[in-house]
């Protein structure tokens, strides 16, 4: 394979990205206004947000099916049973139940989570939310996508033919240019598709013992990089993946991109940089993490890359994780 030096990547905002926005400004936007509460909470109900039915749990009422009642108070909306007129919170079975705010402000802060804003930054439109209510909210919403990302361990699957894919380590590898501390207790092995822009990213705590044996690392890739793809991997991977030629369409040393670089310009170096940029930055923050911790930060990582259209996959997905929590 003919290797050239790449010119340097732009940011660039994908379709999806695009998309999320349109979804958000066409479809959430009117709704969240001031008195169109009624409105979000009917669509709430409609996609399966919150429950389209439920029933009374006073014995004497055989499960009746409770009725969807417009009410005075903060959500707008409560069941009501027709037989015994016992009411009951449209929260109750829902994402949004254990919130002590209102469903506008609940929803604006997904919204927030979604676009990465840090809970101490965001503000709800009526300014009430408490830091510690915008804390929990986002805590579930990660819940939700490391609970999707392991039960639906395909859509990380990367690569195949015409793919070119980067397979570095943190933080021995070739990740960053920016000068970092060695003694970093975690080794995190991360592959990105550069057929997506911004890149999708698989990552993988690592175990290499004390020895570190890189050879590992070679079934970790064979489970999760189809075969065919094209390699280009750090030079502490290139002599065992060298092995597995067979698999992949071509494995090459990062050295050899940055062989082609002028000595006062470190184009493909600062090329991996632009596509590792978030992923370092996680890698950073698990240090201080426990393995299980720092493993749901990683796959909730890998869910932003590879879901770009973030606000409508994140209801999608709590609905899809409610319906596995009642059944």
């Amino acid at each position: 394979m003919e290797i050239e030096t790449i010119p340097p990547i732009k940011p660039a905002l994908s379709c999806d990205h695009c998309r999320d926005q349109d979804y958000t400004s066409l479809t959430l936007g009117p709704m969240l206004l001031d008195g169109r509460e009624g409105e979000l909470c009917d669509w709430l109900k409609e996609i399966g947000f919150i429950p389209r039915t439920t029933h009374c749990e006073n014995t004497d009422c055989n499960g009746s099916e409770m009725l969807w009642k417009k009410a005075r108070i903060i959500d707008k909306y409560h069941w009501v049973c027709r037989l015994c007129k016992k009411k009951a919170s449209i929260r109750h079975g829902s994402f949004l139940e254990s919130f002590q705010c209102s469903v506008r402000s609940a929803v604006e802060a997904i919204l927030g989570w979604c676009d990465g804003i840090p809970p101490e930054e965001f503000t709800a439109g009526d300014g009430k939310m408490k830091t510690s209510i915008i804390k929990k909210i986002y805590s579930q919403c990660s819940v939700v996508v490391d609970w999707y990302m392991q039960r639906h361990p395909e859509v990380t699957l990367l690569g195949g033919e015409n793919s070119i894919l980067i397979v570095d380590i943190f933080p021995d590898g070739c990740m960053t240019t920016t000068p970092h501390n060695n003694n970093y207790s975690k080794q995190v092995l991360c592959v990105a598709d550069t057929v997506f822009m911004p890149a999708r990213i698989w990552t993988q705590i690592l175990d290499l013992g004390e020895s570190k044996d890189y050879s590992k690392v070679i079934p970790l890739l064979l489970n999760r990089i189809r075969p065919h793809s094209t390699l280009v991997v750090t030079p502490l991977l290139y002599p065992e993946l060298r092995g597995v030629k067979d698999v992949y369409e071509e494995v090459i040393s990062i050295e050899a991109l940055t062989s082609l670089d002028q000595e006062d310009y470190q184009r493909s170096l600062k090329n991996l940089e632009t596509i590792w940029e978030s992923t370092v930055s996680v890698c950073q923050e698990i240090q201080d993490m426990n393995n299980a911790d720092g493993s749901q930060l990683l796959r909730e990582l890998q869910w932003r890359t590879i879901f770009q259209s973030r606000i409508k996959s994140i209801f999608t997905h709590i609905v899809e994780y409610q319906s596995h929590l009642r059944n």
